[in-house]
């Protein structure tokens, strides 16, 4: 959504801030997954800037990648794996930085997307959406200057660092977003999960391979309104079962239900 007082705030900020985050998978490693039904990794205490970084991704000019927060786990064999996110409610930890820190908003109302690939992770320079490699990649797909950032909640699409290396790619999977359909205009957003619980949760079948999960809000309206408060979110990676396997095991449970209503029958005479 292009908004001329967004982007004085957002240009106000850079200038009064020493650096803007990177993507960064710092401390959202959900680890190494064999496909072994029943692993699972939640990761808690996380936040995302606004409740609407997510949704932002699904309009004609993109969004910011600041906005949304990335996650990455890693597939040794293919498998059944969902995906949750919720909010959280928590008080970030004193530092000497931030002594009195400030409670984080438990109301955001997630969405997340899946992709195949990674960004760049050290020894490497991080990715951001506005170094002039990252604006040139906006440019060529998007438009010169049509797009407020490199995130593209349902589509593939790429970023790089400052040193200008090889683009990371973010192949899209899917996505899935709380709530029962968001509409800003444009038509019905896919992927709403039909409830409205401030949570959400998708499965996918995913072969070996590096995953990316970007999280963030869902509430479009809510990227004018300053200042923009964090939110909390709290994320679970688990392998499931196949749906084939749950099919059989409700049939097996059917058999051994008729089998014992079978035998507690009187015999007849």
């Amino acid at each position: 959504m292009k908004n001329i007082f967004k982007y004085t705030l957002l240009i106000a900020g850079m200038t009064s801030l020493p650096a803007m985050a990177h993507i960064s998978y710092s401390g959202r490693d959900f680890g190494t997954f064999d496909g072994t039904i029943g692993q699972t990794n939640t990761i808690s205490y996380n936040s995302a800037t606004g409740n609407f970084g997510w949704i932002d991704g699904t309009d004609a000019d993109w969004g910011d990648s600041h906005k949304v927060r990335p996650y990455d786990f890693h597939l040794t064999n293919a498998a059944d794996v969902r995906i949750t996110f919720q909010a959280q409610v928590f008080t970030p930890v004193p530092t000497a930085a931030a002594p009195n820190p400030v409670p984080v908003q438990g109301g955001i109302n997630p969405g997340f997307s899946l992709y195949e690939g990674l960004a760049h992770r050290p020894p490497a320079l991080l990715d951001h959406d506005f170094g002039a490699g990252s604006t040139a990649i906006r440019d060529a797909v998007g438009g010169v200057g049509m797009t407020e950032g490199s995130f593209r909640a349902q589509h593939d699409w790429s970023i790089t660092n400052d040193n200008n290396d090889p683009p990371s790619v973010f192949t899209y999977i899917g996505s899935a977003y709380d709530g029962t359909g968001i509409n800003y205009g444009t038509g019905l957003i896919a992927g709403a999960d039909g409830v409205a619980d401030h949570m959400v949760s998708k499965t996918f079948h995913l072969a070996t391979g590096d995953y990316s999960i970007f999280v963030g809000g869902t509430d479009y309206a809510n990227q004018n309104v300053f200042p923009q408060l964090q939110y909390g979110i709290s994320g679970t990676v688990a392998v499931v079962p196949e749906p084939e396997t749950y099919t059989m095991l409700l049939a097996g449970l059917g058999l051994m239900g008729a089998i014992v209503r079978r035998r507690n029958e009187p015999d007849s005479i």
